[in-house]
């Protein structure tokens, strides 16, 4: 059982019933009402009310402020250092390939290091490879040479050409910085004291 209490024209129902809702009908004579059980009502002479009848839903109210910021997280671990990997020259002469982007390639003979046209090894533009003459003689040259098609740009000499092989000055332990700017052109920069070049 369920039990509803209405407050209705200065009177207080109270009815026990297992319906949701309770019919109340009033006179329209003078306001006198009566529950009905049965859920009907004198049509002519009476109104008809439904006590405990849920309305339809209101709209939706409005979006509520966004709320405050919470607290910055925990600052994450420190990252290990990378180290550069290396590669040596150990013969006469040396092509370089899409493998040798970012290392470090050196020598301590006199090789010739090839930079091969784009058509046959596409490096991407803005690849850099770092060049290391660790000969103990003024005869341990590291001959860099651009293939047919390749322009070689030089800082030191501030010349270029598809033919000229480039150099460190004659001395040991030196490094320089080979950067492809273009298609098929590379500047080589390196220290410019007492360098020079080889057709």
């Amino acid at each position: 059982m369920s039990a509803v209490v209405a407050l209705v024209a200065g009177g207080v129902y109270a009815v026990n019933a297992t319906p949701a809702n309770i019919t109340v009908c009033a006179a329209k004579s003078n306001g006198a009402m009566r529950y009905s059980a049965s859920g009907g009502c004198k049509s002519a002479k009476e109104t008809k009310l439904l006590l405990g009848q849920q309305g339809p839903a209101g709209p939706a109210g409005p979006v509520g402020p966004a709320g405050a910021t919470g607290p910055a997280g925990a600052t994450g671990a420190a990252g290990s250092m990378t180290t550069q990997s290396s590669f040596e020259i150990k013969t006469s002469s040396y092509t370089l390939a899409l493998t040798d982007a970012g290392k470090f390639i050196y020598s301590r003979s006199s090789p010739t290091l090839v930079i091969p046209n784009n058509s046959a090894v596409a490096f991407p533009i803005g690849t850099r490879i770092d060049v290391g003459q660790l000969g103990a003689t003024s005869a341990n040259i590291i001959y860099v040479t651009p293939n047919g098609g390749v322009t070689l740009n030089d800082q030191a000499l501030n010349s270029s050409g598809a033919a000229v092989s480039q150099t460190f000055d004659r001395g040991a332990f030196q490094i320089g910085v080979l950067v492809k700017v273009g298609t098929n052109e590379w500047l080589f920069l390196r220290s410019p004291d007492e360098n020079s070049s080889t057709s």
